[in-house]
């Protein structure tokens, strides 16, 4: 079945995330498609992200997929230049990438047992700069080579007639000497840490575990309690910085007319930060069924 999606963002301070996709399968009835994407990412008046990806998959038997793709991603500062920002650059990167997806549930809305996997990996090159208007003596171009990898598993066990117990991990991984804050992954939100602002973690490198029981009282409904762990460090500084933040709480999922509704309550904890009731994050979620 084709995909078409579309996400919009406005998020904290000005910030603003739009997220297009256009993936088209079985092309003139052979094992081939495609698979487009693009991403805007403004950061206030700071810096403006551009992404954009296409990718030639292959389907698999059962709905397993392979991708080779190509992505090009731009990410420039905003305003005058004519101050240099410490930890901002204008960035270009173009990388190519193999992918791998793999799903068995038995359900794919509200499993209760199942698996499935994510990986890819890219390598590209990138040239950055820090020069500004008016320097007498411009900031070089420096080109250099940047690896990436990402990945996500989920597994469902089935416990009794009703229940589940979900296991999920996600991480990612930037590999080059020279990287900027503009350019980071953006962690934290409803898919990724939740008791956290939604991408307001900025690191080069995460890993997250989550551990998940849920109730499912319905085909399209459940509750649900979590704990989410995760690791994450940002060497885009001058001394690298590295934390182990936790999430927990509860939550719920059900159907609607309009499809189905998720409702979250999570607490976090941030380096040395104690757990306070009062920054507790409430997150949404909508999916709609047509």
């Amino acid at each position: 079945g084709e995909a078409i999606e579309l996400n919009w963002r406005s998020l904290q301070d000005a910030t603003q995330d739009l997220r297009l996709r256009f993936d088209l399968p079985f092309l003139f009835n052979t094992p081939f498609g495609t698979d487009l994407s693009l991403k805007l990412f403004k950061r206030d008046s700071t810096f403006l992200e551009v992404n954009a990806r296409a990718a030639l998959t292959y389907l698999l038997p059962q709905g397993d997929k392979l991708s080779l793709f190509i992505n090009s991603k731009s990410s420039d500062r905003l305003g005058n230049n004519v101050l240099a920002v410490p930890g901002l650059a204008d960035v270009k990167l173009t990388t190519y990438g193999l992918g791998a997806e793999r799903e068995r549930f038995d359900y794919r809305f509200n499993p209760r047992r199942g698996h499935a996997l994510q990986l890819e990996g890219a390598v590209g090159r990138k040239q950055s700069t820090t020069a500004v208007l008016g320097e007498l003596e411009p900031s070089p171009d420096i080109t250099s080579v940047q690896y990436e990898l990402n990945g996500k598993a989920i597994l469902h066990i089935p416990l009794k007639r009703r229940s589940t117990f979900r296991m999920a991990a996600q991480g990612g991984a930037m590999l080059n000497d020279l990287l900027y804050s503009n350019e980071l992954y953006r962690m934290g939100g409803l898919k990724s840490l939740r008791g956290v602002d939604e991408a307001s973690i900025l690191c080069n490198a995460f890993a997250i575990g989550t551990f998940e029981y849920r109730f499912v009282y319905e085909e399209n409904a459940n509750f649900f309690v979590f704990f989410d762990q995760a690791w994450w460090e940002d060497s885009s500084k001058e001394q690298l910085v590295s934390d182990t933040p936790l999430g927990f709480g509860l939550g719920t999922t059900f159907e609607t007319k309009a499809g189905l509704f998720s409702l979250t309550y999570a607490l976090g904890k941030q380096f040395a930060n104690p757990i306070e009731l009062r920054n507790g994050k409430v997150h949404f979620g909508f999916t709609s069924l047509f």
